[in-house]
Order: C-alpha cells, then sequence, then structure tokens
C-alpha cells in the first residue's frame, strides 16, 4: 500500500544529493545547536524525526548527543543515512519511520526534532494533526518538542499558490495555506504555510502542549552562506509536554 505521506521528492535522485551534501556542507545551523543546546541536556534520550541524510543526526551525535534515533519516511533517505552511518562506525540508529503513526512506546523521548519544515511539509491537514499527537504520545512529561515552519506571506501565498496545481497531481490543495510547488530540483512538492495564529490554535485544540518560545532564524542568528542556500529563514517552535 503507498503511504501518501512518503512524496515522490523523497526519493528524486537529485533532492538525495542535495541533502547528502547538506549532510557533509550545511551541517548544524547555528540557529539549531544554540536552541539545543539550551533545552537540552547531553543525556537526552533523543528522536530525530524527518532527519533525511542525517545532516542533523550525525552533527548532534559528534557534539555528544549520542543517545539519538534518526528516523524519516523515506526509505531512500534511510539506506543514505546507514551508508553513511557505516563508513564512520557510529552507532546511530536509523529507522523508517511515518511520523503519522509512530513505532514507539508511549513516553519514550526527552527530546523530539523536526528539523527544516519538516511537520509542515507533511502533505494533509489530518496527517499534521496526527504527527503532532504522535509526537506529544511518545515524549516524556515535560520532554521538548522543537520544529520549523515558514510563516505564511499573505499576499505572496495569494498570488503564487495556484501556479502549479495542475502539474503535480501527487498533491490535492485541501485547505487555505495548502502550496504545492516545484522546487530547485524541478520536483514537485508540498508545504503547508501558517499563520502564527495558525499554528497556536492547532497545538492548543489537538495536543496539551506548551509553547514555551518562537524564535526568528535570522533575526536572532547570523547563519553562514551555506545554511542560507539551502533553506530560506524560518520561525522555530519550541514546545514542552
Amino acid at each position: 500500500m503507498v503511504n501518501k505521506n512518503d512524496k515522490s521528492v523523497f526519493h528524486n535522485e537529485k533532492t538525495l544529493l542535495k541533502y547528502g551534501n547538506a549532510t557533509i556542507n550545511v551541517r548544524l545551523w547555528k540557529s539549531e545547536e544554540f536552541l539545543i543546546t539550551k533545552y537540552i541536556p547531553k543525556q537526552s534520550k533523543i528522536l530525530d524525526i524527518g532527519c533525511g541524510s542525517g545532516r542533523t543526526t550525525f552533527w548532534l551525535y559528534e557534539k555528544g548527543w549520542n543517545n539519538i534515533t534518526g528516523a524519516d519516511i523515506s526509505s531512500s533517505m534511510i539506506k543514505q543515512c546507514n551508508d553513511i552511518n557505516n563508513i564512520l562506525n557510529y552507532s546511530i540508529n536509523f529507522l523508517v519511520e511515518d511520523a503519522t503513526n509512530l513505532n514507539f512506546k508511549n513516553n519514550e523521548f526527552d527530546f523530539v526534532f523536526f528539523s527544516f519544515n519538516g511537520w509542515p511539509g507533511i502533505p494533509s491537514n489530518f496527517g499534521r494533526i496526527k504527527a503532532l499527537k504522535e509526537i506529544y504520545r511518545v515524549l516524556k512529561p515535560g520532554g521538548i518538542f522543537i520544529f520549523t515552519a515558514h510563516e505564511r506571506d499573505e499576499q505572496k501565498y495569494l498570488q503564487n499558490y495556484k501556479k502549479n496545481i495542475e502539474h503535480c497531481k501527487e498533491f490535492k490543495f485541501e485547505i487555505f495555506g495548502d502550496y504545492i510547488f516545484k522546487n530547485e530540483e524541478n520536483a514537485c512538492d508540498f508545504m503547508h504555510l501558517y499563520s502564527t495564529n495558525e499554528i497556536k490554535d492547532i497545538i492548543k485544540q489537538n495536543t496539551n502542549f506548551k509553547v514555551i518560545e518562537i524564535v526568528n532564524r535570522d533575526k536572532q542568528f547570523n547563519e553562514n552562506q551555506h545554511v542560507l542556500d539551502f533553506s530560506d529563514n524560518t520561525n522555530f517552535w519550541i514546545l514542552k509536554k
């Protein structure tokens, strides 16, 4: 059975190359390292979900967060992670996992990290809500969840959201904020663009997470050019169970 959350772009050769290069060249962003250092002790049990080719996983491991599991819905990405893991001879466990249906026990992790707009990239409203509930379930009481999400620019969104709907049949436009687009590799992709209040509402209505902090990356951090080339500006959301 095809998993609708496993987007074909995650198996695209150019996308795999981009994420593989990011593991080597982009590494942890200054903002990511600062926030994780601020909130997450080194001995914490960590789930790095939507890990891609391991950009965040490997570098967290190298910086001392050794009790870490990397997970991604893309078997192609996880194969790439395992290949790198074997070369480096690290003891990181990489798993194919769907954020909407995690194969972990209740209250298992101290920290869940969903980097690089992975959560808004889940291509259905139901799926995004289910993922929030699943992440809440697997976190220990007092555990921290950090994710990133672009904030919707209303004018820009209204000008562009219809452009690729006819060309990208893999995705359906469900609700206002859905954005179907061609990425840098000319592959179809999906992102839901939220307002800040919409994210606050979806968190409040579906979980008991408390919003601790919202951090705009480019306003508060001077990232290097590799990071700026890899990712547009985004907001970090720090939540506590």
